[in-house]
């Protein structure tokens, strides 16, 4: 290809395609419209596609890739990030309605997912039909379709064909299997090496080595028959904007879930993180929930581990924001089987975000949070790397979009599976401070993995 002109030597330097060689539209959806083929268009982009969905926009991304940008050192390349929404910007985007309704539409988009290993290669896909429905109601469809050698604009709407068809191969996958005498579960380390690997974790942190670290156990599923992502993807989700739904493609296989924790989502100048550490049980009757908060919240253990979280956070973004709230308190956030301790963080960027000050650079500097690593960061990824027996691969990495202005979505890769297949692997983790109780950090962890087995197969979780 030919050299990238706005981006300098970006092509040779990460391997991206020339921006000049894209077009991208954007069009307006009535409201009837995607009320009427809605179903359709996530189950597409969950089964065969992209789905990522944050608290102020759902993208449901179906047909074919139009671009791959490639960063072979993940969030650790600094220079390839800003390459990212250089690269988007520079793409024509032509936008027929933007004028009559006051509103700016939406350009090209990036999506995918990072690995937790920060340094890991990952790739983000510029879609080539992306259905935008923001929080205000409005949606939008984003088209980005390569031109030919000649610079002869591509013929429109051959892509959306794909909706119907993705959403028909869909419906014909086996079915998830059902049966649990054909499910085989194996837990990765067992139970009693998980307890032991958080009573040597807790011994380093009386020792002043760390103050926290979050440990993971992984169980291997193995199904009769592949999961369907979208019917694993509706167990999970089922619609409740407590949870960031998410479907994206991985090198082995998909990662599928629906995550309670946003790490960062940048507006313009306004940056929103909302953390998450602290974990308790609901009771199964609905009256005893609030006594669950109650303990919850006066928790001394839960409270340390969470005010480590947000403390991290707000010292990473203090330095770049003019402006930053932070409740005094956390909040009880409930969701289906558990309570969590919450801290919606709020801030304004110093000045008009510049292109160094994005959605992927802000994410870089967070990821990856205490939420899911430790403090300090360095020595508790060596503590997981040494505790725990596999890599963690793309659970508790980071999921999410962003656009050529720099902003953009991206949450935790937690409460979710990695798809290869019939094979499953399902990872679930507890945040181990100096007051930790292995057995009780065990039992946390089994609670976090029972709704997602159960999306599975009903009834999977008995198997734990």
């Amino acid at each position: 290809m030919s050299a990238t002109a706005p981006l300098g030597a970006a092509e040779d330097t990460w391997g991206f395609p020339d921006p000049a060689d894209f077009l991208a539209t954007s069009e307006s959806v009535d409201p009837s419209t995607w009320a009427a083929q809605s179903a359709e268009t996530l189950a597409a982009s969950a089964d065969a596609g992209i789905l990522v969905a944050g608290r102020e926009r759902l993208l449901a991304a179906t047909g074919v890739a139009a671009a791959t940008l490639p960063l072979p050192h993940g969030l650790e390349d600094d220079d390839a990030l800003t390459a990212v929404r250089a690269w988007l910007a520079a793409v024509e985007h032509r936008t027929p309605e933007a004028g009559a309704s006051g509103v700016a539409a939406p350009g090209p988009m990036a999506l995918g997912a990072f690995p937790f290993d920060r340094a890991a290669p990952a790739a983000l896909v510029v879609p080539s039909v992306t259905w935008c429905h923001d929080a205000d109601g409005r949606t939008w469809l984003v088209e980005v379709r390569r031109r030919d050698a000649a610079g002869t604009e591509p013929e429109p709407d051959v892509p959306r064909r794909a909706v119907a068809d993705v959403a028909d191969a869909g419906q014909n996958q086996s079915p998830d299997g059902s049966s649990l005498d054909l499910v085989n579960i194996v837990p990765v380390p067992s139970p009693g090496h998980y307890a032991d690997a958080v009573a040597r974790a807790v011994a380093d942190i009386r020792a002043g080595q760390l103050k926290k670290v979050v440990l993971a156990r992984m169980v291997e599923v193995h199904l009769p028959t592949p999961a369907v992502p979208s019917r694993l993807l509706s167990a999970l989700w089922g619609g409740i904007p407590d949870f960031s739904p998410f479907s994206v493609p991985t090198p082995t296989g998909r990662l599928v879930g629906a995550s309670p924790e946003l790490v960062i989502s940048r507006r313009g100048r306004t940056v929103t993180s909302h953390a998450f550490a602290g974990t308790v049980p609901l009771s199964e009757s609905g009256g005893e929930h609030e006594q669950d908060a109650e303990r919850l919240f006066d928790s001394v253990k839960d409270r340390a581990e969470h005010r480590l979280v947000v403390e991290e956070i707000v010292d990473a973004l203090a330095g770049r924001c003019v402006a930053l709230t932070v409740p005094a308190e956390p909040q009880v956030v409930r969701l289906r089987t558990d309570a969590r301790l919450g801290t919606l963080i709020r801030g304004t960027l110093t000045s008009t975000p510049s292109e160094h000050l994005t959605a992927l650079a802000l994410l870089a500097l967070l990821h990856p949070t205490p939420a899911v690593g430790g403090v300090p960061r360095a020595a508790a990824l060596e503590r997981i790397a040494t505790l725990e027996p596999a890599p963690r691969g793309y659970w508790a990495g980071a999921v999410g979009w962003t656009d050529g202005s720099g902003d953009g979505e991206w949450v935790l890769g937690i409460r979710s599976v990695e798809l290869a297949g019939p094979r499953v692997l399902v990872r679930a983790g507890a945040g181990i401070v100096e007051q930790s109780d292995p057995e009780a950090e065990l039992a946390e962890t089994t609670l976090k993995l029972r709704p997602v087995l159960d999306g599975l197969s009903p009834g999977a979780s008995t198997l734990l």
